[in-house]
């Protein structure tokens, strides 16, 4: 997906939410806005938007000192998903369909995103997680997926945001049980942007119980392939086929030239809405579609 001018508007409120977080002086707040303003102003709009947020992210850095915002935050979301770990992985295991309910769990998770203009509380997340876990897919290629699954020797897993790692690791068990021969790769962002995964965010949930952890050199919201690094793009092209979770993997990947790339997320924007085509707060299993 290309960058959108509506794009732009959420851009600039994730800046201003930033600078509330470190409560900076309205002198730091405006430069950190003049940056923004200043970058927007001549961003490519041929990119995606996961990358220009990724380059504004490192301007922004330098007016908080270098520190992460978002770790506090990213560490309490997953303490409070791995509360719902235990009924949910019962729910799981209970159903006549695991495989279908711990998808469906897995990209209701995708609900947990403090980088929206206006993220939902924990309250509100964990309620709804419940119900859009509940509700049909508006785009449904799990068939697709089971049938790469059952072909693949080697998958890559894309993660998103904190929280929702928790139920990627619910999925990968279940893909780990029906396919015990595919080598599983979980993939973090090489350093902390927005409340994406990281590895301490994958150290913190034990993703390294159910799936080999790397990282792909970036600090994109999303995977930026030209951004990342070689040893990331390698282990891209070798993969058998690539889960890929969340919008932003969404907007940076979708119709590259991947076979069995699928992406898995909750359409929580107007523009990836109409990208997709589908409702907003619908859940989404697709797969890549190459022109």
């Amino acid at each position: 997906m290309k960058l959108q001018t509506e794009c732009v508007t959420c851009i600039i409120a994730q800046v201003k939410n930033v600078t509330n977080m470190f409560h900076l002086s309205q002198e730091a707040q405006k430069a950190a806005m003049d940056d923004t303003h200043a970058y927007l102003a001549h961003a490519n709009y041929e990119g995606c938007t996961p990358e220009s947020m990724g380059e504004i992210w490192q301007m922004l850095l330098r007016h908080v000192d270098g520190k992460d915002p978002y770790a506090a935050i990213k560490s309490m979301c997953n303490q409070e998903a791995m509360k719902m770990l235990p009924e949910t992985r019962e729910k799981i295991f209970s159903a006549k369909e695991p495989f279908t309910v711990a998808l469906k769990y897995a990209i209701a998770g995708n609900l947990i995103d403090y980088g929206l203009e206006h993220p939902v509380s924990l309250d509100e997340q964990n309620a709804k997680i419940d119900a859009i876990a509940s509700t049909a897919f508006s785009i449904d290629d799990s068939d697709k997926l089971h049938l790469a699954l059952s072909k693949a020797s080697k998958m890559l897993y894309l993660g998103d945001n904190a929280g929702e790692i928790v139920f990627d690791k619910l999925l990968i068990e279940q893909i780990r049980s029906l396919y015990p021969n595919v080598d599983i790769l979980y993939v973090v962002k090489g350093s902390a942007v927005l409340n994406d995964v990281t590895r301490a965010d994958a150290n913190e949930v034990g993703m390294h119980e159910v799936a080999r952890v790397i990282d792909n050199g970036d600090a994109s919201p999303g995977t930026v392939l030209p951004r990342t690094s070689g040893s990331f793009q390698s282990a891209f092209a070798e993969a058998d086929m690539v889960l890929s979770k969340g919008q932003g993997n969404f907007e940076s990947l979708s119709g590259v030239d991947k076979k069995n790339l699928f992406f898995l997320f909750t359409a929580k924007c107007d523009t990836v809405c109409v990208e997709a085509g589908v409702p907003k707060l619908s859940i989404v299993c697709m797969e890549n579609r190459v022109s």
